[in-house]
C-alpha cells in the first residue's frame, strides 16, 4: 500500500500543513443541535468569531454508499445555507435530508458568510460518534471512497467551506464495526479526499484544509498509520478529554493536563496523549490539543471527593438536562448556587467540585485557569494550537434565561494566551515528573516525564533506609516500573532527565 501512495506524497506534502504559521490556531466545533438551545442564544449572528481562527460545523452524516447527507435537515439547511425562504422552498424541503439548494435560502446569511466576514475559516466535520458506522465499508471500497470524496468537494462549493474535517470514531475499533483493515483503508480514504480537494483548489483558487479528529486513548491511536496519515492532513484534532467519567469505579478527572496521582489508565492525560502522537512521528505543528468546555459528573458512594468510590452513575439531580456531560455554563450556574466546594488538583493541574453538606456529587471540569494552562502547554510544545468541544458551552448569560451574552471566558483565556508574549509558567518551562498510581495497588508504577527536550532519563529507586534497590536509563517519556517483588512500604523514586535537576517522589507500595 505504501507503494501506491508514494507517487502522490510529494505533491501532497507541498500543500499539507501550508497554512501553519507561528501564531497558534484557536479552533473549535459548533454542533448543530446547540442551535436550538437557550432560545438560539448561540447562532452564527451572535457567535464571537474573534475568539476562533477556525470554526468546524458538526456533523454531516455519511450513507452506506459513501454519499453525504444531513443529520438534522432543518438545522443544517438553515445554518449552512442561510434561513430557508418559505416563499420559494417547496413543501417538505426543510425536512428532507438532501444537501440543500441555495435557491431556497436567503442570501448572505450562511454560517460561512458570518465566519468569513470576521476572517475566520469555516469547515464541516463528517462523522462523529453517532455517524461513523459506515466508514469501514466505505473506506474499503474504491467506488465508495470516490463517491465520498466527490461529495466532500461538492459541499465545499455548496456551503462555501475552507475545508473538510473527518471524524471517524474510531478506525480499527471492533466495537465500532472496525477491523485491522481500517488502518490501510483510512489512509486510502484520506488520500482520495486530499487528491480531490487539491483538484478543487485549482478550480476555485483558494486553500482548502483537510483535518481529522483523533481519539486520545493509546489503543485508538495505534490503529492509524501515522507516518503516512500526518502527511495527508493539515491538522489533527486530538480529542484529549473524556478520559474518565461516571463509568469508572473511582472518581477522576475528565481531561487532566497531567496524570493525577491515582490515574488508573496509561496515556489518559493531555501531556501523555500529545507525547504519544509525537512518538508516532506526528509533527507537533500538526497537533491541535483538544479542550473540553464541558465536564463530567459522578455520584460518589460516600462523601464526595476525588479518587473516591463511585456509584457508576452521573448526577441527574444537579444536572437534569445533561448529567453525563454538563456544559461549562451549566457548571457555573451550579457553582453560583453555593452547592459545591471548588478544589484544585496540583498534580493534574485540574479543578473539580465536591458536593457540600454531604451531597455525594463530584464534578470534573475545566475553568479559565486550567484552560489557560493547556493553551500555554500547546505553546510550550510548539503545537499547531487548540481545538474546542464545543464552542457554545462557555457562552455565559448576564442572568439565567436573559438571552443576553455576558462573555465567553474559556475562549477568551485561550485567545489571551495565544496573543501574549508573557513567559510560560514554571511548571511548563522545565521538566515535570509524574509518578502514578500512588499508592500503587498492583505493584506497578508509571513514570512520565514532560519535557520539550528529549534526553536520557536516569531513574533510581531507594528503600526507606536510603539504599539503592533499582536503577534504569531510558529515552522514552514514559517508563513502567515493576515493584511487585518489593515488600510493602514507602520508597523514594528519583528521576533525572538530561541536565535538569533530579526530582524525588515518595511512592507507597501496598
Amino acid at each position: 500500500m505504501r507503494k501506491l501512495i508514494a507517487p502522490l506524497l510529494f505533491l501532497l506534502m507541498s500543500c499539507a500543513g501550508s497554512t501553519q504559521t507561528a501564531q497558534k490556531i484557536a479552533s473549535g466545533y459548533y454542533p448543530s443541535w446547540r442551535w436550538y438551545e437557550r432560545g438560539k442564544l448561540v447562532r452564527p449572528a451572535t457567535l464571537d468569531f474573534s475568539k476562533y481562527d477556525i470554526v468546524t460545523y458538526a456533523f454531516l452524516d455519511v450513507e452506506a454508499d459513501g454519499s453525504l447527507s444531513l443529520f438534522d435537515p432543518w438545522a443544517d439547511k438553515n445554518l449552512l445555507l442561510g434561513p430557508i425562504n418559505a416563499a420559494t422552498a417547496p413543501t417538505g424541503y426543510g425536512q428532507a435530508n438532501d444537501l440543500g439548494n441555495p435557491a431556497f435560502h436567503k442570501r448572505g446569511m450562511r454560517f460561512s458568510d458570518y465566519a468569513h466576514k470576521h476572517r475566520t475559516r469555516f469547515t464541516v466535520s463528517i462523522g462523529g460518534w453517532a455517524h461513523s458506522e459506515n466508514f469501514p465499508a466505505i473506506a474499503a471500497d474504491p467506488a465508495k471512497r470516490a463517491r465520498f470524496a466527490a461529495d466532500c468537494a461538492r459541499i465545499v462549493e455548496l456551503y462555501n467551506l475552507d475545508g473538510i474535517d473527518i471524524d471517524w470514531e474510531y478506525p480499527g475499533t471492533e466495537e465500532r464495526g472496525g477491523s485491522p483493515a481500517d488502518r490501510q483503508n483510512f489512509t486510502l480514504l484520506l488520500l482520495q479526499v486530499r487528491e480531490t480537494l487539491q483538484t478543487l483548489k485549482t478550480k476555485i483558487r483558494r486553500d482548502l484544509m483537510l483535518t481529522i479528529a483523533c481519539g486520545a486513548a493509546p489503543k485508538n491511536m495505534a490503529n492509524i498509520d501515522w507516518p503516512l496519515v500526518h502527511k495527508l492532513v493539515d491538522g489533527i484534532n486530538l480529542m484529549s478529554y473524556s478520559f474518565y467519567g461516571h463509568w469508572d469505579p473511582v472518581s477522576n478527572h475528565n481531561a487532566p493536563l497531567f496524570p493525577s496521582i491515582n490515574a488508573t489508565q496509561l496515556g489518559y492525560s493531555c501531556v501523555e496523549a500529545v507525547q504519544n502522537l509525537l512518538d508516532f512521528g506526528v509533527p507537533a505543528a500538526k497537533i491541535n490539543l483538544g479542550l473540553a468546555f464541558y465536564g463530567r459528573t459522578q455520584l460518589t458512594a460516600g462523601q464526595s471527593g476525588l479518587h473516591v468510590n463511585s456509584q457508576g452513575q452521573p448526577d441527574t439531580i444537579a444536572f437534569p438536562r445533561s448529567a453525563a456531560t454538563p456544559q461549562y455554563h451549566e457548571i457555573v450556574a451550579r457553582m453560583n448556587e453555593g452547592l459545591y466546594q471548588y478544589n484544585w488538583d496540583e498534580a493534574a493541574l485540574a479543578p473539580y467540585l465536591t458536593g457540600k453538606e454531604g451531597i455525594p456529587s463530584f464534578v470534573s471540569f475545566d475553568d479559565e485557569h486550567s484552560i489557560a494552562l493547556k493553551a500555554q502547554f500547546a505553546k510550550s510544545r510548539n503545537l499547531r494550537g487548540t481545538v474546542v468541544w464545543d464552542i457554545t458551552a462557555d457562552y455565559l448569560e448576564t442572568a439565567p434565561g436573559s438571552k443576553t451574552i455576558s462573555g465567553t471566558p474559556l475562549a477568551a483565556a485561550v485567545r489571551r494566551v495565544f496573543s501574549s508574549t508573557e513567559p510560560l509558567p514554571l511548571v511548563l518551562t522545565g521538566t515535570t515528573v509524574c509518578v502514578f498510581p500512588n499508592p500503587t495497588p498492583n505493584g506497578y508504577i508509571q513514570v512520565f516525564t514532560n519535557s520539550a527536550e528529549r534526553a536520557n532519563t536516569n531513574l533510581t529507586i531507594f528503600d526507606a533506609n536510603g539504599k539503592k534497590i533499582h536503577a534504569a536509563t531510558y529515552t522514552t517519556a514514559a517508563h513502567r516500573v515493576d515493584m511487585r517483588p518489593l515488600p510493602a512500604g514507602p520508597y523514594m523514586v528519583q528521576v533525572k532527565h538530561g541536565n535538569s535537576n533530579a526530582v524525588q517522589v515518595q511512592v507507597l507500595k501496598k
